[in-house]
């Protein structure tokens, strides 16, 4: 399956279900509008600085991507009656000279979603997808507080190892096999 065209039903810790799929240009409304949902703390876990508005280039890049070396995901659910788009993971080639079997991978969850999952599904489908691309490892830069991302990572049964570096933890996770636990160095 080409990956613009990925969907697979899905259900949140809580009970909720929802749809993970490709992410469409004609999604920026809704990624803008997710955006004004957020904490100015997630926003600042999430691009390392704070951010008061997505301009038309950044919803470009984040919304029309070429889902081979920038894969996006989304999770709508359903919200009194209309559909939301809850969650963002995206993962995206490692620049020349890097390996370019590796990808930095990367979420973003509305502040009243976390906790249910979400990040945790997304990075089980965007890793699907990675394998199925060729890819062997993803990366993330993480701040050491935001221990909720960490956990995601620590507990998703992909081998890991992390390093500070610079107070921010790079983490590094193999796409090979599943294993049956995950293992910090």
């Amino acid at each position: 399956m080409d990956a613009r065209d990925y969907r697979a039903d899905v259900v949140l810790r809580d009970g909720t279900p929802g749809v993970i799929r490709a992410i469409r240009p004609g999604d920026k409304q809704a990624l803008l509008w997710g955006f004004h949902q957020l904490s100015a703390d997630a926003i600042y876990h999430r691009f390392f600085q704070t951010k008061r508005e997505l301009t038309e280039a950044d919803l470009r890049y984040l919304t029309e991507i070429d889902f081979v070396n920038h894969v996006a995901l989304v999770v709508d659910v359903a919200v009194d009656g209309e559909l939301r788009l809850i969650g963002v993971g995206r993962f995206i080639r490692e620049p020349a000279p890097g390996p370019q079997d590796s990808a930095e991978v990367a979420f973003t969850v509305g502040d009243e979603f976390q906790g249910r999952g979400v990040a945790t599904l997304l990075l089980a489908h965007l890793a699907g997808i990675a394998r199925t691309l060729g890819y062997r490892c993803f990366v993330a830069e993480v701040m050491p507080e935001n221990r909720q991302m960490l956990e995601v990572f620590e507990h998703s049964a992909l081998p890991i190892r992390e390093i500070v570096r610079e107070r921010v933890m790079h983490v590094e996770m193999s796409l090979g096999e599943r294993s049956a636990s995950s293992t910090s160095a």
